[in-house]
């Protein structure tokens, strides 16, 4: 029988990527940004983090704050979002020293969660997104070729590698969790909330 066959994928989830170009100009002073702001809250705030430190949450609207500022200008620059939607953005740094990890889990109350990477040693540990749909297609995955699944990245969960100066940004419902980390250094990187407004 002669059959002509392909694939249309629909309903897709989107995974924003920006990766800033002459990161490592500012990478150091988002570091000591960083150990700066642990210092002034050794304490911080236990959410998804085991073993790691969040800081409190912050509103992401001062452009005399390097942090802020930074988000706020890559952020600006959102090529799909409309010009005329507002993003208000809500964020929290994180440090992850080594065997410390981020537990499954997503981000309520907003459209958009993301993440910068800062720092991110080798073996600092892989961002895991969970399909949505996991529950309902685990048979159907588990039928598929590999060639086919990695074609149409139609899996149970995928990894990302962490990258100094990347900036993902992600459905917010998306459930996800930050591996350990495995390397002898600590992880940094700032998680934020957006809504669209």
């Amino acid at each position: 029988m002669n059959i002509n066959y392909t694939t249309e994928n629909i309903f897709p989830v989107p995974i924003h990527i920006f990766n800033v170009n002459g990161f490592e100009k500012i990478q150091n002073d988002l570091i000591d940004y960083a150990y700066d702001l642990k210092n002034k809250e050794p304490k911080g705030v236990l959410f998804s983090n085991c073993g790691g430190w969040q800081s409190s949450c912050f509103l992401v609207n001062n452009e005399n704050d390097i942090l802020q500022s930074f988000l706020m200008d890559c952020l600006g620059e959102f090529p799909p979002i409309k010009k005329s939607v507002d993003l208000i953005v809500s964020a929290w740094l994180n440090i992850n020293p080594p065997n410390s990890y981020n537990s499954m889990h997503s981000h309520p109350d907003c459209n958009l969660a993301g993440v910068l990477w800062i720092k991110t040693p080798k073996d600092c540990g892989n961002i895991v997104f969970q399909s949505p749909f996991d529950f309902q297609i685990h048979k159907e995955v588990e039928s598929y070729t590999e060639e086919f699944k990695s074609q149409n990245k139609y899996f149970h969960k995928y990894n990302f590698i962490p990258i100094e100066g990347r900036i993902m940004v992600f459905p917010s419902h998306l459930e996800h969790q930050v591996k350990p980390n495995e390397s002898k250094e600590d992880r940094i990187s700032v998680s934020f909330n957006i809504r669209l407004k």
